[in-house]
């Protein structure tokens, strides 16, 4: 499952770190186009996040999929499935502040 950046933030913030680093609100600014894709492989349902960066860079996380197709909901599919790529958005970008990008 997807790491909550948000409350991480929060402890940060409540605890008084100022230093640089990565934010939510930073990487939301970037973000210039959303699209999902549900796929069957195997019988199994997958969906998939694409985020496209403002530079046109695209990020997909891991998929989101469900044990029971009787539980199987796009909007839970979709909140899974951006919370992983967003994820490995937070990677990148300090990936990229780290090296001076």
């Amino acid at each position: 499952m997807a790491q909550d950046h948000t409350e991480v933030e929060k402890m940060m913030k409540d605890q008084g770190c100022t230093g640089d680093r990565i934010t939510s609100d930073l990487i939301k600014s970037r973000i210039a186009d959303v699209e999902y894709q549900t796929i069957v492989v195997c019988g199994q349902k997958l969906m998939y996040c694409g985020i496209k960066m403002d530079n046109g860079f695209v990020v997909v996380g891991n998929p989101a999929t469900c044990i029971d197709p009787a539980n199987w909901r796009d909007e839970i599919g979709q909140k899974i499935s951006y919370d992983n790529a967003f994820s490995e958005i937070w990677r990148l970008e300090a990936y990229r502040k780290l090296s001076g990008a």
